[in-house]
């Protein structure tokens, strides 16, 4: 799987530059399906990873397939913040555009656009994303920010398929 992030919109700059204020130099923290992974404002992990036939409410392009996941968020630290649906990105190849986001929510079971986390909030939504037929495996991505614009940690989630 591929190890760097495109660039993410303004909405997840915003999202991301969450008063980090570290120096030196990012790492990349590789994880499994199923494990916490702990950045500097919160912990997630991703589970339940399934490709489904069809969902209500989305329609799935030809050549394409539906990838469905759960996102389990927590907030430690000690202020709110303001999380986007694009704040974490799903590749599946080593090609340069294989990559994308989630899809926006069509029912009040999967992750909102935007939402809020108040120190020590859990929530979990489901995440759908289309990814090409025949992928076997993907890698849900978040990219930390600093407060300086300059990124700071990268953490990667394979799922096998």
């Amino acid at each position: 799987m591929r190890r760097t992030l495109a660039a993410p919109g303004l909405a997840a700059v915003l999202g991301m530059a969450l008063l980090l204020t570290a120096c030196g130099k990012t790492n990349a923290h590789n994880n499994t399906a199923g494990e916490t992974v702990s950045t500097a404002l919160f912990d997630f992990s991703i589970t339940d990873v399934s490709l489904v036939e069809s969902y209500p409410g989305i329609d799935i392009p030809d050549g394409e397939c539906l990838v469905r996941m759960r996102l389990n968020i927590k907030n430690t630290s000690s202020q709110t913040y303001t999380m986007f649906l694009q704040d974490f990105q799903i590749q599946w190849g080593e090609g340069d555009s294989d990559y994308g986001t989630c899809l926006n929510a069509v029912d009040d079971t999967m992750m909102p656009y935007a939402y809020e986390l108040t120190p020590g909030q859990e929530r979990s939504d489901w995440l759908m994303a289309e990814i090409p037929e025949g992928s076997t495996s993907c890698t849900i991505a978040y990219q930390e920010y600093k407060t300086d614009g300059s990124k700071g940690d990268a953490y990667f989630v394979e799922a096998a398929l």
